[in-house]
C-alpha cells in the first residue's frame, strides 16, 4: 500500500517540475544561447569586464547592497524588538504594518516613495517647502530599498527572539547583569543566525533590484541592473545584456549558496517559517 502511494506521488512532482522547466531552465537557457550566439562562449565571460560603464555599476551596486544591508538590519533588529516586547494590540498592528510590505506591489510602493521625495513632493510639504534634493539620489533610493527589504531580516530575527528561553534572562539577571550586559552577553548571540540570515538575504537580493533603482536612482548612479536593463532594450545588444546578465545570476548565486553553506540561513528562515 504505501509503495503505490509512493509511486503515485511521483505524478505530483510533474507540475513543479514542469513550472521549473518553463519559469527558469528554460528562459536560463534562452539567454545563454542567445548570449554565444551573439558574442561566443569566450565572449560571454568577458564582455562584461570590457565595458567601464558595467563595471562602474558594479562597484556601486556592491556597495549599495552593503549599505542597504546595514541599515536593513539595524531597523529590523529593533523592530523585531518591538514586535517580542508590545502589547498583543500594538504588535498585531506592527505585523499588519510589515507584511503590507508584501500585500503591496513593488510598483506601488515605490511609486509612494517618488511622490514623497520628488521636488515638492510630500517630504518638501513636511519640511515647509524646502528642497532636499533626495530624488533621483542615493540617498533618496536607499530609505526606500530599506523598507522593502525590512521583512526579510525583521522575521528570521523575530523568530529566534521568540525561541529565546526567558530563563536565561532571569539567571542573566539574578547574576547581577545590567540591561546592556545582558543583551550583549545573552541576546545578541541568541538573535545572531537570524540577522546573518537576513543580512545575507537583503544584500543578494538588492545585487539584482530593478524596479526602485530605475525610479528613483539618478543617471549618474546606475546599477547593474539598469546597465543589463539599457543594453537589451534601448541598446539592443542582446549579447551583451546577456552575458552581463549570466554574469550577474552566477555571482548571486554564488553568495547565496556558500552563504547558506557556512552560514545556514536556510536553517534559519525554516525556522521562522515554522514559527510563524
Amino acid at each position: 500500500m504505501g509503495r503505490q502511494v509512493t509511486e503515485g506521488g511521483r505524478w505530483l512532482l510533474l507540475p513543479p517540475l514542469a513550472l521549473l522547466l518553463i519559469g527558469l531552465i528554460g528562459p536560463l537557457v534562452a539567454v545563454l544561447a542567445a548570449g554565444i550566439a551573439a558574442e561566443g562562449p569566450v565572449g560571454m565571460v568577458t564582455e562584461p569586464f570590457r565595458s567601464e560603464l558595467f563595471l562602474g555599476a558594479a562597484v556601486r551596486t556592491l556597495w549599495l547592497s552593503a549599505l542597504v544591508a546595514v541599515f536593513t538590519v539595524v531597523i529590523g533588529v529593533v523592530y523585531a524588538v518591538a514586535l517580542v516586547a508590545a502589547p498583543r494590540w500594538l504588535a498585531g498592528l506592527l505585523f499588519g504594518v510589515l507584511f503590507l510590505t508584501f500585500w503591496v506591489s513593488l510598483l506601488v510602493r515605490t511609486f509612494g516613495w517618488v511622490l514623497m521625495l520628488q521636488p515638492a513632493g510630500a517630504l518638501d510639504v513636511l519640511v515647509g517647502g524646502e528642497g532636499l534634493g533626495l530624488y533621483q539620489t542615493t540617498p533618496g533610493l536607499v530609505p526606500a530599498m530599506v523598507h522593502i527589504m525590512l521583512p526579510y531580516v525583521v522575521l528570521p530575527v523575530y523568530a529566534d527572539l521568540r525561541g529565546l528561553d526567558a530563563a536565561q534572562l532571569r539567571a542573566a539577571r539574578s547574576l547581577g547583569g545590567g540591561e546592556w550586559l545582558t543583551l550583549r552577553s545573552v541576546v545578541l548571540p541568541a538573535i545572531r543566525p537570524g540577522v546573518v540570515a537576513g543580512a545575507v538575504i537583503v544584500f543578494v537580493l538588492s545585487l539584482g533590484f530593478y524596479v526602485t533603482p530605475a525610479f528613483l536612482g539618478g543617471p549618474g548612479g546606475q546599477v547593474v541592473s539598469i546597465v543589463i536593463g539599457a543594453q537589451f532594450g534601448r541598446l539592443q545588444n542582446l549579447g551583451g545584456a546577456a552575458a552581463m546578465g549570466v554574469l550577474l545570476l552566477v555571482a548571486t548565486l554564488g553568495l547565496y549558496l556558500l552563504a547558506d553553506r557556512f552560514l545556514g540561513i536556510g536553517r534559519s528562515w525554516s525556522a521562522a517559517v515554522e514559527r510563524d
